[in-house]
């Protein structure tokens, strides 16, 4: 009988496997297919053009990716970035006989499944249910951070994606013992991809060991770091020590153009999920001083882009109120929840300060609203959560996918000669 039970149980854990392998197969194939489809509609330019596009930096990533002799000077704030991105590019160019551009957008369409998938497997190990992760995956797919960064060379898919590994290895260590060394592992690559998503890996030590032992895995995990920058120096030789604040650096802090702590917060809170209207602005270049348009929505109404938008925005203030519920009333995965808690904090308060476009840096905290969200179906209200959650999802594919229409159209225009 005890055999029976036993067999029993185990094909049920089976079967749970494998869904839980269709439904990632399934989720990758379509992000995949959406973020590489979507990046051959938008015109050649963009490869050749900064700032345009919300203030992007799609030439440089480019150069960092595919170009040994480049100005590797953004490796002051994403270390290890052309030391982990160019062999698989080149490799891609090669064996796929690939242009620069199109190997580079190749790679990102893979990265962009790979922050699906552990963003579903996230939300598996906090316990939610295989079809509400589903939902709640969905909604990350479709949201104007993943439609709008996942079409273009920028470097915040990486550093969402540590994000992303930081909190999935304090998840399972809520389930089983995990080596100290995942730790120091995570916390050093949430540092070579963006040096502010450190903090990230930093509170994820500090929550789940003595602040001695804490000490000691964030140092090895800062030694791992310089050891690699040091093998990246003997082949990139024009980077720039990280950390370095430059002179270019400085002029992102405390700028006038953010529009102040309301839009900050705007942006941050609805923008990432739902794109409004995409406003143009004349920006000084560094290089001669003369001005160039460029996209924003920085200064935008939240869900101006359309009445879809209008609804959608309001769907989501709703679950977002049911998400910060669940997140305060729920007994369990109190570690992942007190870093998901941190990290949210500590990225609105880093774009208090810095930035003058907030949607430029949405992929590193929308993953974390998605989850903030999803624990909206661990309170009374779980229901309302998934109808309304639901509707959302209906919602934001109507009115970002519009937006993203007329963002490749404004985009045309303003870069024609």
């Amino acid at each position: 009988m005890k055999n029976t039970e036993s067999d029993t149980h185990k094909n049920g854990r089976l079967r749970k496997v494998w869904l839980d392998l269709l439904v990632l197969i399934f989720l990758t194939i379509i992000i995949a297919s959406i973020t590489y489809s979507n990046s051959q509609r938008i015109p050649a330019v963009l490869s050749h053009e900064g700032d345009v596009w919300f203030e992007s930096d799609t030439r440089r990533v480019i150069d960092d990716m595919t170009n040994r002799s480049a100005n590797h000077w953004r490796t002051n704030t994403h270390p290890l970035f052309p030391l982990v991105t160019y062999i698989p590019t080149k490799l891609v160019m090669k064996v796929f006989n690939l242009k620069a551009v199109e190997a580079v957008m190749l790679i990102i369409a893979a990265l962009a499944s790979m922050w699906i998938s552990t963003l579903y497997v996230l939300l598996r190990l906090i316990g939610i249910r295989s079809l509400e992760a589903t939902l709640f995956t969905f909604l990350g797919i479709v949201s104007a951070a993943s439609i709008f960064w996942f079409v273009v060379p920028e470097t915040y898919a990486f550093g969402s994606l540590s994000i992303l590994l930081v909190l999935v290895i304090v998840a399972l260590s809520q389930k089983r013992e995990i080596s100290s060394i995942w730790y120091a592992i995570v916390s050093a690559l949430s540092l070579s991809f963006t040096v502010t998503n450190w903090s990230a890996g930093i509170v994820a030590t500090l929550v789940n060991f003595p602040w001695k032992k804490a000490l000691q895995i964030t140092i090895n995990a800062f030694c791992i770091v310089i050891v690699l920058w040091s093998v990246q120096r003997q082949f990139f030789s024009r980077t720039l020590y990280f950390g370095t604040i430059s002179t270019t650096e400085k002029r992102y802090i405390m700028r006038s153009e953010s529009g102040g702590p309301i839009n900050v917060a705007k942006s941050f809170l609805f923008h990432t999920i739902v794109m409004p209207e995409i406003q143009e602005r004349q920006k000084v270049k560094l290089k001669d001083n003369t001005l160039m348009p460029i996209m924003v929505t920085q200064t935008s109404r939240v869900g101006s882009g359309s009445l879809y938008g209008a609804a959608a925005a309001g769907v989501w203030f709703a679950i977002l109120g049911l998400g910060f519920w669940g997140l305060i009333s729920s007994k369990d995965n109190r570690q992942l929840r007190l870093v998901l808690a941190i990290t949210l904090l500590g990225q609105f308060m880093l774009h208090l300060l810095y930035g003058q476009e907030t949607f430029l840096y949405s992929l590193h905290f929308a993953p974390l609203l998605v989850v903030l969200a999803a624990f909206s179906t661990m309170t009374r209200a779980r229901s309302l959560a998934l109808t309304l959650t639901g509707i959302l999802v209906v919602l934001a594919v109507i009115n970002n996918f519009q937006q993203f229409d007329k963002a490749i159209v404004l985009f045309a225009d303003l870069t024609s000669p």
